[in-house]
């Protein structure tokens, strides 16, 4: 498979949504037949209907469809409605957004008026017009009451839910409900009304931001002339760059706002025929949206969605085979898998399908972000995101019918694919002893390359199904010496030539239907006293394999050179960290001014000179130790020197049955 440079993240959003030239905005004789059109049809008061058809892009096609509305069944009735495209200048986010609830400080609290978060009172909640009319009414003190609430909601919206990335590339897609709301000032100033986002105010909020508007102005700006001068040069850009690739990325944002789908909620029906309330009617609309909505797939279920879309996607643009796609979406049994073709092996298919959803290149690239994005436009696509889509088809194979064990696996899998995985390497057929000899060959040498990511790649399925390595579990009642990723871990044997060996034995072990054994820097499967093999656990490979810097693994009674100069190496390791953790203590003292004390009081001359000197005759002795690392090892052994290190017991799919804990793993050649 053909890959391109890559980076560790990956972050991408949606395909821009080409832009066309915008409609003119109507004349004033449509905009007042769509007016007394609703007055009559829906007994909306004279500035409520107007509001309406002045937000309206073709009032002439709303006049035919308001003699058809749609019915939308609310408790004790049916609200009205009518779909429409509108004008975003011309329409106002609710400035009582409901999501900014908890952040509200009301009277009682007594801190009204304290501050300036706390400046005025929380607008009340909207009434229903009189005389039945579908129309809602707002009291507030003053246009700077208004100006402040709507501050706070486009704070609020923008900090915890942002659509503007969305919004930017495709628009506003689905439609916002509004409601005619007159806005009925305490301080004599005239009412004013405008459309009301009664579902969708986090949307136009965005939208506004990205206009550049505050949304408080547009009640009391709306400017027909304006709007027209508006659109028009925005069409004038749009015409001047020839194809909508070369729009301007600032215009063709703008263009994408400017209007947007919109129901317009123009009337009640009541099954009781009296007591109409069109306030409650729209708050029950709105509280089935958002408080009785449906339960929410969860990440498991929008991951197999996702991953099916982008198998899907690859095999419709020709990229992958019919037979292939049905092999990386689990839909082959292991016999039907070999039969056509394709490796039986889960490990096999697990690297096979993490290639493919980190690959770079442009065409396998452009049709995954097209599959993702085709089902939510917010997802950002980072490696992360990739990866744990990636890991949805690969427990296709997981033969374990426990849904929370499967679960469980699910999250250890995922967090078990390093984004080291998304740089250049290939998803070879290479076996266990093949794809370690390469791999030996860049460990030795440390440079860790395409043969370590793949085999991290294969290994992780194993290693996490077999139960060798798990998540992190906290810290209660766990034997874990610390708490990285399954993935850190991997990416730590991968990059020594003792992990390498410990990598190969796992996907040795369990291809042949054996729990996973430890190994020792040789390569030789470590036997206890007892002279029976060291069962591999989470909590023995991260003592086998710290984390850099921390030095070897600590050995209790140790008799060689090798065991006592590692057991040093150990204590420097820690040594280190204890310097590193004392340099930041250092660092985080702060003086009155708030700025690192360290920065102007400063340190003893005398003690910084002998530090200083300590420091810098250690780091003298590391380039010289890592040399004599690289000479011990030498440049790396051949297939043929890993094959002779097999011994029987690696091919014998026999295990001792005291030996297992009930957390066994079913290969596709036996059990462990």
């Amino acid at each position: 498979m053909t890959t391109a440079p890559s980076t560790n993240t990956v972050a991408e959003t949606v395909l821009p949504r080409p832009v066309e030239q915008l409609p003119t905005p109507a004349l004033a004789a449509a905009t007042r037949k769509l007016t007394d059109r609703l007055t009559d049809l829906f007994n909306m008061g004279d500035e409520a209907a107007q509001a309406f058809a002045l937000a309206v892009v073709d009032p002439s096609v709303v006049r035919r469809v308001v003699e058809n509305p749609e019915r939308l069944p609310v408790p004790g009735g049916a609200i009205l409605a009518v779909r429409a495209e509108v004008w975003a200048r011309c329409i106002i986010p609710d400035p009582r957004n409901p999501r900014i609830g908890p952040a509200r400080r009301h009277p009682a609290s007594s801190l009204v008026g304290r501050e300036e978060s706390t400046r005025f009172r929380p607008l009340s909640e909207p009434t229903a017009a009189p005389d039945d009319r579908p129309e809602l009414l707002q009291r507030l003190q003053n246009q700077e009451h208004l100006a402040w609430v709507a501050k706070q909601a486009h704070d609020y919206v923008i900090d915890n839910n942002d659509w503007r990335e969305s919004i930017r590339q495709q628009g506003v897609m689905t439609e916002v409900w509004l409601a005619a709301t007159t806005f009925v000032h305490d301080d004599g100033t005239p009412n004013i009304t405008v459309p009301v986002t009664a579902e969708g105010s986090s949307r136009m909020t965005c939208v506004h931001d990205l206009l550049g508007l505050r949304s408080a102005d547009v009640p009391y700006g709306r400017d027909e002339r304006k709007l027209r001068s508006i659109i028009r040069k925005l069409n004038e850009e749009v015409a001047a760059a020839g194809t909508p690739d070369e729009v301007d990325l600032d215009v063709a944002v703008r263009v994408r706002c400017e209007k947007v789908p919109a129901l317009l909620l123009v009337g009640f029906e009541s099954h009781r025929g009296a007591g109409d309330d069109f306030g409650v009617a729209v708050k029950s609309l709105v509280a089935l949206r958002h408080v009785d909505y449906p339960k929410p797939w969860g990440e498991a279920t929008e991951n197999e969605a996702l991953a099916d879309a982008v198998i899907d996607e690859l095999e419709r643009r020709g990229l992958i085979t019919a037979g292939r796609a049905e092999w990386l979406m689990g839909a082959l049994t292991p016999d039907e898998a070999e039969a056509a073709g394709f490796n039986r092996d889960p490990a096999i298919r697990a690297a096979t399908i993490v290639r493919h959803f980190t690959d770079r290149g442009p065409q396998v690239h452009a049709a995954i972000r097209v599959a993702i994005t085709s089902q939510s436009t917010r997802k950002r696509i980072t490696t992360k995101l990739l990866l744990d889509v990636a890991t949805s088809l690969i427990l296709r194979s997981l033969p374990e019918e426990d849904a929370r064990k499967r679960e469980r696996t699910r999250k250890y899998l995922k967090e078990a694919l390093s984004v080291e995985l998304a740089k250049e390497w290939d998803a070879t057929l290479r076996s266990a002893e093949e794809l370690a000899a390469a791999a030996y060959s860049e460990a030795a040498t440390q440079t860790p390359g395409p043969a370590t990511r793949e085999l991290a790649a294969r290994s992780a399925y194993p290693l996490v199904v077999a139960g060798a390595l798990t998540a992190d579990r906290g810290t209660r009642n766990s034997d874990q010496p610390d708490r990285r990723h399954p993935g850190e871990v991997i990416d730590r044997m991968r990059a020594t030539v003792h992990g390498v060996h410990q990598l190969r034995q796992a996907l040795v072990d369990v291809a042949n239907g054996r729990r996973i054994r430890l190994v020792d820097d040789a390569g030789e499967v470590i036997r206890n006293d007892a002279g029976r093999d060291v069962i591999a656990t989470d909590a023995a490979l991260r003592n086998t394999f710290p984390r850099a810097g921390e030095g070897p693994m600590h050995v209790p009674a140790p008799t060689t050179p090798a065991e006592i100069l590692g057991n040093a190496l150990n204590v420097l390791g820690n040594a280190i960290q204890v310097v590193e953790d004392a340099v930041k203590k250092v660092e985080a003292v702060q003086s009155e001014d708030g700025m690192p004390a360290i920065d102007s009081l400063g340190a003893d001359k005398g003690d910084c000179e002998i530090w200083r000197g300590i420091l810098l005759d250690t780091l003298e002795k590391l380039p010289l130790w890592k040399q004599r690392g690289l000479q011990r090892h030498g440049p790396g052994n051949d297939i043929g020197d890993i094959e002779d290190d097999l011994d029987q017991d690696d091919l014998d799919d026999d295990f001792d049955e005291d030996d297992v804990d009930g957390e066994g793993y079913v290969s596709s050649t036996g059990s462990v």
